[in-house]
């Protein structure tokens, strides 16, 4: 049963919205409204895309608020059956302050950098339906003596008992979340009319949880039908970056994340059986590390109104090391990329539009991927607006529409499709008192 269950759970945790395998490129409603962010220096939001930008904003305080409302639909289909995720995440903050003072600001950001949510597959995954179903008839089958012995069952009937028995345990839920919690703390410095450098570090803290339910467990998990784990695990990486403005109306943004290494640690398990299945003790380690990312981006503002822009980032995934909660084995990923190609447009002082969309190449293969949470190529498409009522508070809003191409992932000899479907929306709010 235990290798079955293995090869059931070494999908990962990891929540893919956009970006790359784990890294998250969603960090506010500023993404939604246009994805390619690399180039900005008008709005807060340059703390999680363009730091060396914030060196360009205008001199005074800036706070920025904005939550995004995740519509989503994650699937995997084995065998002509389809299970389905669809646990909607309403609750996606972030959080940026700037203060700018002639060449030098100072800013503070908070966000959501990888995971997300909450993962519901109210029937199971395909994987687990396996493990569960096909792992416990072979623990009976071994057992098939002493069931006779017992008189649970007669020799004659010994294959339908099986048969029952298995598909009781076909009947289970599985609850997933993931979440990993970044703050940003760093200083720009305009060095002159035509670069700027900056230098921020990011602390990072994450939480993993899972919770398998199935009433068949109770007989091997001292009367339970519960088995999960909970774990924290904590962080800290550098983020610097340079902009460059050869003229006022041309953008180069640089930006390089460094590895942020993430160690958990299982706080606690549930279920007799959880230690044995997880081979694994409370005060355990796995790592799950954010790899490193190198930011790009280029943006001409044409008229005064009009600003193009285009953005890649490029996840460094090889060199991070991201290992299964079941069995500490690590994911072969390869590195993954984006580009994104974007606009906004100003029409007046008080309102502005912006829209763009992005191609996004993830790191997984055949035998590599998630299927919790599939890792899967995808085109995205937002738009979205600004809207100033007074001259100190801009109010926004923007939504997004994520297309996931659907992949085969190929474990034990199963074939299973993953899908999934995202829809994003998202509200924000900056007030600027000085």
């Amino acid at each position: 049963m235990k290798k079955i269950a293995l090869l059931a759970f070494t999908a990962g945790l990891g929540f893919a919205f956009a970006g790359g395998v784990d890294n998250k490129t969603n960090l506010n409603q500023g993404y939604m409204r246009n994805p390619s962010r690399n180039t900005e220096t008008l709005r807060p939001e340059a703390v999680l895309y363009n730091i060396g930008g914030t060196a360009f904003m205008n001199d005074g305080l800036y706070f920025e608020l904005g939550n995004q409302f995740v519509l989503k639909n994650y699937a995997d289909k084995l065998d002509g059956q389809k299970f389905e995720d669809d646990q909607n995440v309403y609750f996606y903050p972030n959080a940026e302050i700037v203060y700018k003072k002639d060449n030098w600001a100072a800013f503070f950001g908070f966000g959501v950098f990888g995971g997300g949510g909450t993962l519901d597959y109210s029937d199971g995954t395909g994987l687990t339906s396996l493990a569960l179903q096909s792992g416990f008839a072979n623990k009976l089958k071994s057992n098939l003596p002493l069931l006779i012995a017992s008189g649970a069952c007669t020799p004659q009937t010994a294959a339908s008992y099986i048969a029952s028995a298995s598909a009781k345990m076909a009947a289970h839920s599985l609850e997933v979340y993931s979440v990993q919690l970044g703050e940003i703390l760093g200083a720009s410095y305009k060095i002159n009319d035509m670069i700027s450098v900056a230098a921020a570090g990011r602390f990072m803290h994450g939480e993993q949880n899972i919770t398998l339910k199935c009433d068949g467990l109770q007989s091997v998990n001292g009367g339970s039908s519960k088995i999960g784990y909970d774990s924290n695990g904590y962080g800290f990486g550098g983020i610097f970056g340079v902009h460059i403005k050869p003229w006022n109306t041309l953008d180069v943004g640089i930006q390089y994340q460094t590895i942020t290494k993430l160690k958990y640690k299982y706080d606690d398990l549930t279920g007799a059986y959880a230690s044995s299945f997880l081979n694994a003790d409370e005060g355990d380690n796995f790592k799950n590390d954010l790899p490193a990312v190198l930011n790009l981006g280029v943006g001409y503002t044409f008229f005064d109104k009009l600003n193009a822009s285009m953005s890649f980032n490029y996840y460094f995934n090889k060199q991070a090391t991201i290992e299964s909660p079941i069995d500490r084995s690590e994911y072969d990923y390869d590195d993954s990329w984006e580009i994104a190609l974007g606009a906004d447009y100003r029409l007046n002082e008080q309102l502005s539009f912006g829209t763009g969309f992005s191609y996004g190449k993830q790191g997984s293969k055949s035998d590599v991927n998630n299927v919790f949470s599939p890792v899967l190529d995808n085109f995205v498409i937002g738009a979205g607006v600004e809207y100033s009522p007074v001259k100190l508070v801009t109010v926004s809003g923007s939504a997004m529409y994520c297309k996931y191409f659907s992949e085969d992932y190929k474990k034990a000899g199963y074939t299973m499709e993953l899908s999934k479907n995202v829809v994003m929306l998202a509200l924000g709010v900056t007030v600027k008192p000085f």
